[in-house]
């Protein structure tokens, strides 16, 4: 196991600015219950019951004696204490010796990348903290999960920049392939056949990535595939991201299945993707280190919704990296769902890796752009060449 030392830095700046004292991760078998934050943290997993302790400037490993060695030999690990009887005694005397004032703990309504404390777990720090003299106040950890996932550093944005190119590459290719009567079927075992040919996984759950969407009558969201066939005069809509050495990619890319007599997609057609397209470039242009994701959000809406389309019932990105869906702060409008501040008003920060996915609904399907965009200091660049034009299908 080893500790991701690029991240210690983050801790201490995100435990500095939340005015935490401690930020506790406890857990036990977690590749069988996950804790979502260790993958970040570096590769960790629990066995039998462990507990990290980041103070502000410093990581606190508190084992079981079969473990003790082996975390001894981790960088980044600054203190091992071994818990002879149970590790709740051993964990009152840490947090006893450190004084804590405020505890964050692994709980949130809002986002499950910062909800990784089980109710078994938080039961038993919980008698923890009922013997201590003076009890901490109990923070949510999501402000320093957010950003621990969040600020992605130079190496994982270039391994989740290669798998965005390449989910791209695989998509543009599709035209080749196609011929009359293909379903989407085939064109879902297509894509999956490329990436895993190259020695990559899918983005999100094998039976539902990737998404495809070629006939307007067919019902979508988040299901496994209908076998439907490609229908001339409609789009095709397919979300689909690949993953490799942990880190994975997120986009859609817009098609549209020419009927015999033609040569371009109509114009009512391709109004509605350069509409989808420029909203798109606009929110990336707008996206700078401090912006919220609300206002994010509003740049693209309205644009839409001002040329006579319905608002879509979904937010215009979210984060994505480790996964598909990467926790934090998200770009959204005010829907129930998504108006919580820790969400939607906290600044972007620079390493942010965004979905940026508006989409409209027209006679002939669905049109939905998605492009992954990283935030730097000097505002979001993509992560590989936007798509500027319908890629146009003919069966042959």
């Amino acid at each position: 196991m080893e500790l991701n030392k690029d991240k210690l830095p983050i801790i201490f700046e995100a435990m500095n600015k939340n005015d935490a004292d401690a930020w506790i991760i406890m857990g036990r078998e977690t590749i069988m219950k996950s804790e979502p934050v260790l993958p970040v943290l570096g590769d960790l997993s629990f066995i039998i019951a462990t507990t990290l302790v980041f103070t502000r400037d410093k990581c606190i490993a508190i084992v079981s004696p079969l473990d003790v060695e082996a975390y001894k030999t981790i960088e980044g690990i600054d203190e091992v204490r071994e818990y002879p009887g149970t590790m709740e005694d051993t964990i009152y005397e840490v947090l006893s010796e450190l004084g804590v004032k405020r505890l964050a703990l692994n709980i949130s309504s809002s986002d499950s990348a910062a909800d990784g404390l089980t109710v078994g777990m938080y039961r038993r720090l919980q008698r923890v903290l009922d013997r201590l003299e003076t009890k901490p106040e109990v923070i949510s950890a999501f402000p320093i999960i957010s950003e621990v996932r969040g600020r992605k550093t130079a190496s994982q944005i270039e391994l989740i920049r290669d798998c965005v190119v390449q989910a791209d590459k695989y998509l543009r290719s599709l035209p080749e392939v196609c011929h009359e009567g293909m379903t989407s079927l085939e064109v879902f075992n297509y894509l999956q056949e490329v990436a895993f040919r190259d020695g990559y996984t899918m983005s999100w759950a094998e039976s539902q990535c990737p998404s495809v969407s070629c006939d307007p009558n067919v019902p979508q969201g988040h299901s496994g595939l209908t076998d439907t066939p490609l229908v001339k005069g409609c789009t095709v809509n397919i979300d689909y991201g690949v993953k490799k050495n942990g880190y994975c990619s997120d986009l859609q890319r817009m098609y549209y299945v020419l009927k015999d007599d033609e040569e371009d997609a109509p114009e009512e057609v391709k109004k509605a993707f350069y509409l989808v397209r420029d909203a798109i470039d606009a929110a990336r242009r707008f996206m700078m280190p401090g912006v919220t994701g609300f206002r994010v959000d509003q740049i693209a809406r309205h644009m839409i919704v001002d040329e006579g389309f319905d608002s879509w019932n979904a937010a215009l990105g979210h984060q994505v990296g480790h996964v598909t869906h990467d926790g934090g702060t998200i770009l959204a409008n005010r829907r129930p769902r998504y108006n919580k501040p820790e969400l939607i008003d906290t600044p972007l920060q620079v390493g942010n890796v965004f979905t940026i996915e508006p989409g409209i609904e027209i006679p002939q399907g669905r049109i939905g752009i998605e492009e992954d965009v990283v935030l730097t200091e000097q505002g979001a660049e993509f992560l590989c060449p936007r798509q500027e034009e319908l890629i146009l299908i003919r069966l042959q």
